[in-house]
């Protein structure tokens, strides 16, 4: 279950964010960019990888280097039995800042994520599950196709602060970006 002190990070995440984008900015400081695509998930944990995944990006820009992000995605793996199949599901739900660089047609990129994780085991039509907070340090590099669309290369490390341990995973994530042009 999420504690006070993680509940209390989420909400002033998301306090940051609307307090962001409601603001005034420059013309300059207003790029929006979506990104959505492939998530591959390995929980060091359980010692598994989690191929089926998704995940979605949304990003408003302060200035020209510094972004408030929202992200989430969304990892299973099932298992196949005869007469028993079992379904992990691992969950993330996060917001927080992304500094990036600019080269040409290059957009490397630095990010930091707090939020939660919410992992559930399936087994025998019953589910079992459970959120926890999470932080999400990661980096990659945009590659802009044209002004407005280009593709996203990205590997995050995932912290989940459970009871007395810290669960560790890693995220590689690719996928198509969306932008209001650079």
């Amino acid at each position: 279950m999420l504690n006070r002190f993680s509940k209390f990070a989420c909400a002033t995440v998301v306090f940051l964010l609307m307090a962001d984008i409601l603001a005034p900015k420059p013309a300059a400081a207003q790029g929006v960019e979506f990104a959505v695509g492939y998530s591959f998930l390995r929980d060091n944990e359980i010692k598994e990888n989690l191929p089926a995944g998704i995940f979605a990006s949304l990003g408003v820009g302060v200035n020209s280097w510094l972004s408030l992000v929202g992200e989430v995605a969304s990892n299973r793996k099932t298992y196949e039995a005869p007469g028993v199949d079992i379904t992990l599901k691992v969950d993330f739900y996060g917001g927080g800042v992304r500094f990036a660089g600019h080269a040409g047609k290059a957009h490397p990129y630095a990010q930091v994520l707090v939020g939660a994780a919410r992992g559930r085991i399936s087994l025998l039509g019953q589910s079992e599950s459970g959120s926890d907070f999470a932080w999400q340090p990661g980096a990659g590099v945009d590659v802009d196709f044209s002004r407005h669309v280009g593709m996203r290369f990205g590997v995050n490390g995932r912290f989940i602060q459970g009871d007395n341990a810290t669960v560790k995973e890693a995220q590689v994530v690719v996928g198509l970006v969306f932008s209001g042009g650079r």
